[in-house]
């Protein structure tokens, strides 16, 4: 136990004793709960390329329930479906209307002509160029499980009302062309999807 210790009055004067006695100054600093909370109102929920990264993931889960048990990717049917509207295109013009480089297109053209859904032909006009055709089994494919594709872009969507839907597809549509010169690839100018959501932007 600490022991009593007697005052022992001071011979300095007041101004002598002040210096002798400086005050406390306290020093504020920042401790890890405090940067924690400076720091909480800007986490990767904040962040829009997370968000759009996540928003990916949970599609493409959604889409493998749906879909053909999962046995195609988004892209792939992407692919098929671009083929059944615009078939005999090149497939540089493909990789371009998907947003592709050439050596990814390829190796998606090679899995699915792997499974008898797509064959490639040499052009008549260039024989540099071969042009991509979806066979019989790739345009049953797409037709059958068309639906499917639907209704998984509906549940991606089913958190928005009606007014909500519209105003995201626009907002994203935007943000695609407005930085489409920035990816690695970009989907062709003036291409069939870039064109489509003008007229729609147009006629709205």
């Amino acid at each position: 136990m600490r022991k009593n210790v007697p005052v022992v009055p001071s011979k300095l004067g007041p101004k002598s004793a002040a210096r002798a006695q400086p005050a406390l100054v306290v020093v504020p600093t920042v401790s890890k709960a405090t940067t924690n909370a400076s720091t909480a109102n800007h986490t990767i929920w904040d962040r829009p390329g997370y968000l759009v990264r996540r928003l990916h993931q949970i599609h493409v889960a959604m889409f493998s329930a749906r879909v053909a048990d999962g046995q195609v990717t988004p892209v792939q049917f992407g692919l098929l479906s671009i083929l059944m509207s615009r078939p005999g295109i090149d497939q540089a013009t493909l990789g371009a209307e998907l947003g592709l480089d050439p050596a990814h297109v390829a190796e998606i053209l090679r899995r699915l002509e792997d499974r008898s859904l797509l064959t490639r032909v040499v052009d008549p006009l260039n024989r540099r160029r071969k042009l991509c055709l979806a066979t019989p089994d790739g345009k049953k494919f797409v037709q059958r499980y068309q639906k499917d594709m639907q209704l998984s872009q509906q549940q991606l969507l089913s958190p928005l009302n009606s007014a909500d839907r519209q105003v995201f597809m626009g907002l994203l549509g935007k943000l695609v062309e407005g930085n489409n010169e920035s990816g690695r690839t970009s989907l062709r100018p003036g291409g069939e999807a870039l064109k489509a959501r003008r007229r729609r932007a147009g006629e709205a």
